[in-house]
């Protein structure tokens, strides 16, 4: 908590606004690294993502499981439900059920009946959009790299536990 406390509010100084500034200043500008070259939109991407990890986490390549994965994305089925995917990308509904429909009608996703319950479906990444997550994931790394230069090994750490130490405190 800062030291002294200004009773009157001041946007640049105010937490909410700073962090949401920053995030979305964060994807605008990363937004560049798939949407030019790969023309996907920023749902398209996060899908992607999320569903790339699942895979990966699957094959027990993945070292750190998020907890809002405990969410039934079917363990057991390969792929995720649409409506765990609103959860654990944070959008709504309708965000993702265009970005799914994209993504079928570009060839990166399937969809499948879940292995677990018939009456549901899981979507899953198809082996053209594994290629092209593994394409962007480095293009990914490279610009976040780019991006965190500026800050030391010292410094990243301790933003990485204010952040965590925040997002606990909000769940």
């Amino acid at each position: 908590m800062p030291e002294s406390r200004d009773p009157s509010l001041s946007l640049k100084h105010f937490l909410p606004y700073r962090l949401v500034s920053l995030a979305q200043n964060v994807s605008e500008k990363f937004a560049e690294v798939y949407q030019s070259e790969f023309n996907l939109t920023t749902p398209e991407w996060r899908i992607l993502v999320h569903l790339a990890e699942q895979d990966d986490s699957g094959n027990g390549q993945s070292d750190v499981r998020d907890p809002k994965e405990e969410i039934n994305t079917s363990a057991g089925s390969a792929g995720i439900s649409a409506k765990a995917l609103t959860v654990l990308a944070s959008m709504d509904k309708s965000t993702v059920s265009r970005a799914v429909k994209l993504m079928l009608d570009k060839g990166y996703l399937v969809k499948q009946l879940d292995k677990n319950d018939k009456r549901a479906s899981v979507l899953a990444l198809t082996q053209q959009g594994k290629h092209l997550y593994q394409t962007i994931a480095p293009k990914a790394l490279d610009w976040e790299a780019d991006l965190l230069d500026v800050l030391s090994a010292s410094q990243y750490r301790d933003l990485m536990r204010i952040i965590d130490k925040l997002d606990l405190r909000l769940s």
